[in-house]
């Protein structure tokens, strides 16, 4: 009796841990099924063959298919014969979020700086240069940069910066003692702009514009004309020259 007794409990302790070990294994293998399996996963997504990835993105403020306004007011700062503010205005369309269509137009107050001031102190005379008066461009836009930043972590501004290319004309004044001389010339632009939004229809801009112009010079004399006990001579059209013109402009857009 006690022999059969104690087979049956050496039978029931074999089955239970046999039970045990399979409960474990199966465990494991339930566990490793769960497990992310890194390089399946580079395999699928970054392969090398994956030519079409992108960023995916939500967009709280969409620019595509809107139309917009934006007006400025700021300065130039490589002239260096004029000081000054400048105002601008801007009409744009988004054909989507990357690329977009401006016109825009400015104007300048420009007045004599410091520079020719001393000038005349010194020599007695005014350099002979051109004063910029007004500006209009049609430009391309393109927008390879937008963005989320926290402030503070107390809110989240949404940005983009995008670059112009576009042509149009340059209006300016000839300097020169009798009167200044109205001309304009073809002009191509080059401008670098960011934009901070503060809700679907407002945004914060600034832009950073530069534009080239060959613009015909003059001397502000006239040849036989006598300045600090010295006369003028040689021509008085000295030709044509390449001018660079910068700006600095900030403002406000309204999306439609």
């Amino acid at each position: 009796m006690f022999k059969k007794t104690f087979l049956v409990f050496i039978l029931a302790a074999s089955s239970a841990f046999a039970q045990q070990g399979d409960n474990t294994n199966t465990k494991d293998q339930q566990r490793g099924s769960d497990k992310l399996d890194i390089k399946k996963l580079e395999q699928k997504y970054w392969a090398a063959k994956d030519d079409d990835f992108s960023v995916v993105q939500n967009r709280r403020y969409v620019k595509a298919e809107r139309f917009y306004l934006t007006a400025e007011g700021g300065i130039p700062f490589n002239d260096p014969y004029s000081s000054g503010s400048m105002l601008s205005a801007s009409v744009g369309y988004f054909f989507n979020e990357r690329w977009g269509l401006e016109a825009n137009y400015n104007s300048a107050n420009l007045k004599d700086n410091d520079a020719v001031k001393q000038f005349v102190d010194q020599y007695g005379a005014i350099p002979d240069h051109n004063v910029f008066k007004s500006s209009y461009f049609l430009s391309g836009i393109w927008v390879p940069f937008y963005a989320k930043m926290s402030v503070l972590d107390k809110a989240i501004i949404y940005f983009d910066m995008g670059v112009s290319l576009g042509v149009g004309a340059v209006n300016y004044d000839i300097k020169e003692s009798e009167g200044d001389q109205s001309k304009s010339a073809m002009a191509a632009k080059l401008g670098v702009f960011q934009q901070i939004f503060f809700s679907e229809h407002f945004a914060f801009r600034v832009d950073l514009n530069n534009t080239w112009s060959n613009q015909d010079q003059m001397k502000y004399y006239a040849p036989g004309t006598v300045v600090g006990g010295t006369t003028v001579s040689g021509n008085r059209d000295l030709g044509s020259k390449m001018v660079n013109d910068t700006s600095l402009m900030f403002g406000f857009t309204y999306w439609h």
